[in-house]
Protein backbone atom coordinates (compact mmCIF):
# COMPACT_ATOMS: atom_id res chain seq x y z
CA UNK A 1 0.00 0.00 0.00
CA UNK A 2 1.40 3.36 -0.93
CA UNK A 3 2.35 5.48 1.61
CA UNK A 4 0.29 9.14 1.72
CA UNK A 5 2.77 10.78 4.14
CA UNK A 6 3.84 14.31 3.10
CA UNK A 7 7.25 13.18 3.34
CA UNK A 8 6.38 10.61 0.73
CA UNK A 9 3.63 11.27 -1.53
CA UNK A 10 3.83 12.87 -4.86
CA UNK A 11 2.39 16.98 -5.10
CA UNK A 12 1.27 18.81 -8.00
CA UNK A 13 2.78 21.81 -8.93
CA UNK A 14 0.00 24.03 -7.27
CA UNK A 15 0.22 21.65 -3.74
CA UNK A 16 3.36 22.46 -3.88
CA UNK A 17 3.56 25.77 -3.69
CA UNK A 18 0.74 25.88 -0.99
CA UNK A 19 2.61 23.32 1.30
CA UNK A 20 4.42 24.07 4.12
CA UNK A 21 6.05 21.60 6.95
CA UNK A 22 4.31 22.50 10.44
CA UNK A 23 7.02 23.50 12.93
CA UNK A 24 4.76 22.85 15.51
CA UNK A 25 3.62 25.50 18.10
CA UNK A 26 5.70 27.34 20.20
CA UNK A 27 6.45 26.37 23.56
CA UNK A 28 5.59 29.05 26.89
CA UNK A 29 9.35 29.48 27.76
CA UNK A 30 10.06 30.12 24.17
CA UNK A 31 7.51 33.00 23.80
CA UNK A 32 8.69 34.17 27.08
CA UNK A 33 12.11 34.22 25.43
CA UNK A 34 10.76 35.76 22.00
CA UNK A 35 8.80 38.19 23.78
CA UNK A 36 11.43 39.58 26.38
CA UNK A 37 14.19 40.04 23.42
CA UNK A 38 11.50 42.02 21.10
CA UNK A 39 10.75 44.10 23.87
CA UNK A 40 14.53 44.81 24.86
CA UNK A 41 15.31 45.62 21.59
CA UNK A 42 12.29 48.21 20.97
CA UNK A 43 13.43 49.81 24.37
CA UNK A 44 17.26 50.07 23.70
CA UNK A 45 16.74 51.07 19.96
CA UNK A 46 13.62 53.72 20.81
CA UNK A 47 15.32 54.94 23.65
CA UNK A 48 18.34 55.90 21.18
CA UNK A 49 16.17 57.48 18.81
CA UNK A 50 14.77 59.65 21.35
CA UNK A 51 15.13 63.57 19.93
CA UNK A 52 18.15 65.29 21.40
CA UNK A 53 16.35 67.92 23.31
CA UNK A 54 14.68 65.45 25.78
CA UNK A 55 16.64 65.60 28.67
CA UNK A 56 16.06 62.36 30.13
CA UNK A 57 17.36 60.44 26.59
CA UNK A 58 21.16 60.94 28.10
CA UNK A 59 20.31 59.26 31.40
CA UNK A 60 18.35 56.00 29.72
CA UNK A 61 20.70 55.69 26.91
CA UNK A 62 23.70 55.58 29.84
CA UNK A 63 21.78 52.37 30.64
CA UNK A 64 20.75 51.31 26.93
CA UNK A 65 23.56 51.94 25.26
CA UNK A 66 25.90 49.25 26.32
CA UNK A 67 23.36 46.59 24.75
CA UNK A 68 22.73 48.11 21.59
CA UNK A 69 26.77 48.53 21.19
CA UNK A 70 27.33 44.90 22.32
CA UNK A 71 24.56 43.85 20.20
CA UNK A 72 25.47 45.86 16.95
CA UNK A 73 21.81 47.43 17.36
CA UNK A 74 23.59 51.35 16.42
CA UNK A 75 20.93 53.10 14.25
CA UNK A 76 21.32 56.57 12.43
CA UNK A 77 18.64 57.61 10.95
CA UNK A 78 19.96 60.98 10.21
CA UNK A 79 21.60 59.59 7.71
CA UNK A 80 18.12 59.66 5.62
CA UNK A 81 16.32 62.85 7.39
CA UNK A 82 19.07 65.20 8.82
CA UNK A 83 17.65 68.16 11.51
CA UNK A 84 18.26 71.30 9.76
CA UNK A 85 20.78 72.81 12.19
CA UNK A 86 19.59 77.02 13.00
CA UNK A 87 22.55 78.00 14.69
CA UNK A 88 26.51 78.50 13.15
CA UNK A 89 28.94 77.51 15.69
CA UNK A 90 32.99 76.95 16.01
CA UNK A 91 34.56 75.81 19.24
CA UNK A 92 37.83 77.08 20.71
CA UNK A 93 39.78 76.47 24.01
CA UNK A 94 41.20 78.44 26.81
CA UNK A 95 44.33 76.61 28.26
CA UNK A 96 45.32 78.53 31.37
CA UNK A 97 49.12 78.09 33.05
CA UNK A 98 50.69 77.49 36.02
CA UNK A 99 51.60 81.58 35.63
CA UNK A 100 47.99 82.41 34.68
CA UNK A 101 48.69 83.85 31.43
CA UNK A 102 45.71 81.80 28.78
CA UNK A 103 46.51 80.93 25.29
CA UNK A 104 43.21 80.30 23.05
CA UNK A 105 43.11 77.42 20.63
CA UNK A 106 41.06 77.25 17.82
CA UNK A 107 39.36 73.79 16.87
CA UNK A 108 39.72 73.21 12.68
CA UNK A 109 37.02 75.68 10.89
CA UNK A 110 36.37 74.45 7.24
CA UNK A 111 34.99 78.40 6.09
CA UNK A 112 39.01 79.82 6.75
CA UNK A 113 41.05 76.92 4.69
CA UNK A 114 42.05 76.19 1.86
CA UNK A 115 40.62 73.23 -0.25
CA UNK A 116 43.76 70.57 0.66
CA UNK A 117 43.70 71.48 4.43
CA UNK A 118 39.88 71.17 4.21
CA UNK A 119 40.88 66.92 3.25
CA UNK A 120 43.58 66.46 5.73
CA UNK A 121 41.92 68.29 8.91
CA UNK A 122 38.03 66.76 8.24
CA UNK A 123 38.65 64.05 11.01
CA UNK A 124 39.23 66.34 13.33
CA UNK A 125 36.23 69.07 12.09
CA UNK A 126 34.17 65.66 12.70
CA UNK A 127 35.30 65.23 16.07
CA UNK A 128 35.46 68.66 17.41
CA UNK A 129 32.25 69.99 15.31
CA UNK A 130 29.85 67.46 14.96
CA UNK A 131 30.60 65.37 18.02
CA UNK A 132 31.69 67.06 21.12
CA UNK A 133 29.57 69.93 20.55
CA UNK A 134 26.15 68.21 21.64
CA UNK A 135 25.66 66.34 25.44
CA UNK A 136 24.99 63.06 23.52
CA UNK A 137 29.17 62.89 23.04
CA UNK A 138 30.40 64.91 26.24
CA UNK A 139 31.99 61.34 27.54
CA UNK A 140 34.78 62.26 25.41
CA UNK A 141 35.42 66.13 26.16
CA UNK A 142 37.95 65.05 29.21
CA UNK A 143 39.42 62.80 26.69
CA UNK A 144 40.25 65.99 24.36
CA UNK A 145 41.18 68.78 27.54
CA UNK A 146 43.77 66.36 28.26
CA UNK A 147 45.05 66.00 24.67
CA UNK A 148 45.11 69.67 24.42
CA UNK A 149 46.64 70.11 28.14
CA UNK A 150 49.49 67.67 27.15
CA UNK A 151 49.99 69.23 23.14
CA UNK A 152 50.62 73.03 25.19
CA UNK A 153 52.33 72.61 28.28
CA UNK A 154 56.03 73.40 29.21
CA UNK A 155 57.90 71.61 31.97
CA UNK A 156 58.77 75.15 33.32
CA UNK A 157 55.04 76.59 33.09
CA UNK A 158 52.24 73.68 33.07
CA UNK A 159 48.98 73.99 32.33
CA UNK A 160 46.73 73.91 34.78
CA UNK A 161 43.07 74.10 33.29
CA UNK A 162 41.17 73.64 29.96
CA UNK A 163 38.05 75.19 29.21
CA UNK A 164 36.04 74.83 26.02
CA UNK A 165 33.96 77.20 24.67
CA UNK A 166 31.31 77.53 22.32
CA UNK A 167 30.84 80.39 20.03
CA UNK A 168 27.77 80.43 17.80
CA UNK A 169 25.28 82.71 16.05
CA UNK A 170 21.62 82.49 14.79
CA UNK A 171 22.10 81.33 11.13
CA UNK A 172 20.08 83.82 8.57
CA UNK A 173 16.48 82.75 7.86
CA UNK A 174 15.55 82.35 4.13
CA UNK A 175 14.84 85.84 2.49
CA UNK A 176 14.96 85.45 -1.17
CA UNK A 177 14.98 89.28 -1.01
CA UNK A 178 17.86 89.50 1.27
CA UNK A 179 20.20 86.52 0.48
CA UNK A 180 22.79 85.86 3.60
CA UNK A 181 25.96 84.39 1.53
CA UNK A 182 28.04 82.09 3.15
CA UNK A 183 30.86 84.62 3.02
CA UNK A 184 28.27 86.79 4.84
CA UNK A 185 26.98 84.50 7.82
CA UNK A 186 26.78 86.63 10.78
CA UNK A 187 29.68 86.31 13.55
CA UNK A 188 29.86 84.12 16.12
CA UNK A 189 29.65 85.93 19.07
CA UNK A 190 27.26 84.35 21.52
CA UNK A 191 29.34 82.63 24.04
CA UNK A 192 29.01 79.58 26.07
CA UNK A 193 31.14 77.44 28.47
CA UNK A 194 31.24 74.21 26.65
CA UNK A 195 33.71 72.19 29.37
CA UNK A 196 35.75 72.86 31.81
CA UNK A 197 38.91 70.30 32.89
CA UNK A 198 41.10 70.90 36.02
CA UNK A 199 44.24 69.28 34.92
CA UNK A 200 45.94 67.25 37.02
CA UNK A 201 49.84 66.52 36.93
CA UNK A 202 49.28 62.72 36.37
CA UNK A 203 47.33 64.46 32.93
CA UNK A 204 50.84 65.82 31.50
CA UNK A 205 53.08 62.77 31.61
Amino acid sequence: MQSTSPRTRKFSFREACNYSPSAGSLTPSHKVLVSSFLLTFMIVVGSWLLPEWIPAKEVITSYTGPVMFTAGWTQWWTLFCPEVRNVNYHLCALVEFSDGTIKCYEFPRMEKLDLITKFRREKLRKLFGDNISWASFGQFRPSVARFLARANSDPSNPVVRVTMLLNSADTPPPDYQHWCYRDELPAHTRKAILFSYKVNPNDLK
